[in-house]
């Protein structure tokens, strides 16, 4: 067996000593260009690539799993690579995984030469701070898809957990409540620990924002970073958030300000979502929502009503996974001045209204009902913790409990 079989099979066995949980995300078949696994540190971009290579290597196909944190591999220039492939499988497509792929020298240039060869099938993970959507189209020129991670979903760690009766809907409402206060962070959650989520946040504000944007006033960002974390789901402009700082006692420019935030944006830590208008201008101008990679990380600053917050936030993340672009994701103002929370456009398709309440009534259905009408909408959602037995509905308006929305298909 060559170094790079045995290497693979390593690291494909060291999923037995991992508690794994089925991913819905899948990794696109026989891709013809680079597939960058990407997201925020510690989602499960490296348990998923091994995943996939297990299963391919369990169909008989050829496959070579490496992290360029070894030493030995990461010295090798691309030709050098392939040929040590090419010495163990001498025939047919490879799949090749590359883990911690910032850490292979000219990286970009070795990726682009392996994909131009036609001989492999490549998937690359590495840290969020490289492997940046911004940085992607550039250092690769265009021979890339990315196939984004997030933490786990409810219906993830649900584990196919739901259905009629008492016993079911019990069972399923005590795992929404550990969700609710853990979250989805694959360590955080199988290990239950607030410490692994602290060292998390730590790791991304250090190693994926202060190095790698050689942040200077490093007290000043932190007071801007932990901020931002705490104004989830609230509307702010550059002004107010600026003002909001100076309240606390910290004075800063606007263009630091956007700097730092769009910082916390690359990290894939936070979404901004803008005002739902047909107006571009519009758009650009008004107050915009910023929402968290995973509500576990609000519970660092615990506020009071703060659950309601959090339930927005998970329904924010689970209509992204649907959507897979934050930009078909928006929250709306009614002719009223009332703010609907979140509005899905489908590519074009439908319109879908979704408010989130803790307790459903009828004052957000009338609500919902207001806006559907207003966008012409399809159907309006009232995502809600608690829906009373007689939950008042409409004919635009469902109500829906949180447990069960989050596990529709």
């Amino acid at each position: 067996m060559g170094i790079l079989l045995e290497t693979t099979q390593e690291y494909v066995q060291s999923l037995r000593n991992l508690s794994l949980v089925e991913r819905e995300v899948r990794l696109p078949s026989e891709p013809t260009d680079v597939v960058a696994v990407v997201g925020a540190r510690r989602v499960g971009k490296t348990v998923l690539m091994l995943q996939r290579a297990k299963e391919l290597l369990e169909r008989g196909e050829k496959v070579v799993y490496v992290s360029m944190d070894e030493p030995y591999f990461r010295r090798l220039e691309a030709r050098k690579f392939a040929e040590l492939v090419r010495a163990e499988y001498r025939e047919g497509k490879v799949y090749l995984f590359i883990d911690e792929v910032q850490e292979w020298r000219n990286w970009d240039f070795n990726l682009r030469w392996m994909h131009d060869m036609r001989d492999f099938y490549i998937y690359v993970s590495g840290s969020s701070s490289t492997l940046q959507s911004s940085e992607i189209p550039s250092r690769l020129r265009g021979r890339y898809v990315s196939t984004v991670v997030f933490p786990f979903s409810f219906k993830e760690v649900a584990g196919g957990l739901g259905g009629e009766g008492f016993r079911s809907r019990g069972a399923l409402r005590g795992v929404l409540e550990e969700y609710l206060r853990w979250g989805g962070f694959p360590e955080v959650w199988l290990t239950r620990s607030r410490e692994k989520l602290v060292s998390i946040v730590e790791t991304v504000f250090y190693r994926d924002i202060v190095e790698r944007q050689g942040v200077r006033n490093i007290p000043e960002f932190k007071e801007v970073f932990y901020y931002v974390l705490s104004q989830y789901a609230n509307q702010v402009t550059w002004r107010s958030l600026r003002r909001l700082l100076e309240g606390e006692g910290l004075r800063l420019d606007t263009k630091t300000l956007i700097k730092y935030v769009h910082a916390m944006q690359q990290a894939f830590l936070i979404f901004t979502v803008k005002k739902f208008s047909f107006s571009e201008r519009e758009r650009a101008i008004s107050p915009k929502k910023t929402y968290l990679v995973d509500h576990s990380l609000a519970t660092l600053f615990e506020q009071p009503m703060d659950l309601g917050r959090r339930l927005e936030n998970i329904v924010y993340l689970h209509l992204l996974r649907r959507a897979r672009d934050p930009e078909r994701i928006s929250y709306y103002t009614a002719r009223t001045g009332e703010e609907v929370d979140l509005v899905l456009r489908e590519p074009r398709g439908p319109t879908y209204v979704y408010q989130c309440t803790l307790r459903a009534d009828k004052r957000h259905v009338e609500k919902a009902e207001r806006a559907c009408r207003e966008l012409r909408c399809a159907q309006a959602t009232v995502v809600a913790l608690e829906t009373p037995e007689q939950a008042a509905t409409s004919r635009l308006v469902r109500v829906v409990p949180l447990q069960e929305f989050l596990i529709e298909a």
